[in-house]
């Protein structure tokens, strides 16, 4: 019994690794997105890639248990799905870009990972 336990709790930390390394990833594929926005805001590939990688983000952070970076996917995906011009929820728009370049910044100093 002991061995089967070691063998979950061993395979459920592999998971919890992997999923941070891909919501690490896609937060700063987030974060690039919405600086593209910027330049082009009527860019629907970039809004779809956008969304997808927040809705990808929100499935991990639900299994990570990680309230704030489910809520901050959620409130992307809510705001910019099926937009055609991301100036159309500017003020949306600047608050997700704080908060992605915040978990961006955390990312890349591995931070987040920890």
């Amino acid at each position: 019994m002991g061995n089967v336990r070691y063998y979950i709790v061993a395979l459920n930390e592999l998971h919890k690794s992997l999923f941070l390394e891909e919501c690490s990833r896609l937060t700063v594929l987030v974060f690039d997105c919405l600086q593209k926005l910027e330049k082009n805001p009527t860019d629907l590939d970039v809004i779809e890639r956008m969304v997808n990688a927040a809705d990808v983000i929100r499935g991990g952070a639900k299994f990570l248990q990680d309230v704030d970076l489910e809520m901050n996917a959620k409130m992307l995906i809510e705001l910019f799905k099926g937009v055609q011009d991301v100036r159309s929820r500017q003020m949306g728009f600047e608050m997700m870009s704080s908060r992605f370049r915040m978990l961006a910044s955390k990312s890349h100093s591995k931070s987040y990972l920890n």
